[in-house]
């Protein structure tokens, strides 16, 4: 089960192409339209990707807000059980996800980011999703 926590979630323009905010019907088209994002391949040609709709499930590891001349952008950087063990995620705005919450995101692949800000991720390059839409994914109990 899952829970939308935040919709429509504007980039901030860094003079890429960045997705538009989403909501409703555009939302579900946008969704069947991202396939599970398969970083196996990625060590040949880690570009290849680039520009790509994507999903990818993880547990946020650290979450970190910017204020400044550009609207408010949020970044995490996102656990997964994969090679690399962490990919960056940005988005516009605010959103009540924290860290240890496991989240399913859509957006789009973006190769080299950098987190500049979390000594063992430093100096790293790593794969990044634009994020469109993202929710929280409940654990259900024992």
């Amino acid at each position: 089960m899952s829970e939308l926590l935040t919709e429509g979630v504007p980039l901030p323009s860094g003079g890429d192409d960045l997705p538009q905010p989403l909501t409703g019907a555009e939302a579900a088209r946008y969704k069947e339209e991202c396939s599970l994002l398969d970083l196996s391949t990625s060590g040949e040609d880690p570009y290849a990707l680039n520009g790509q709709r994507v999903w990818v499930e993880g547990t946020v590891y650290k979450k970190s807000e910017s204020y400044g001349v550009r609207p408010q952008e949020t970044f995490i950087a996102l656990k997964i059980n994969t090679t690399p063990e962490y990919i960056l995620l940005s988005y516009a705005g605010t959103t009540p996800i924290k860290t240890g919450d496991r989240i399913r995101v859509y957006g789009e692949y973006f190769y080299p980011a950098e987190d500049t800000t979390t000594p063992e991720l430093k100096n790293k390059e790593l794969p990044m999703i634009k994020v469109v839409y993202i929710e929280k994914i409940r654990v259900k109990g024992p």
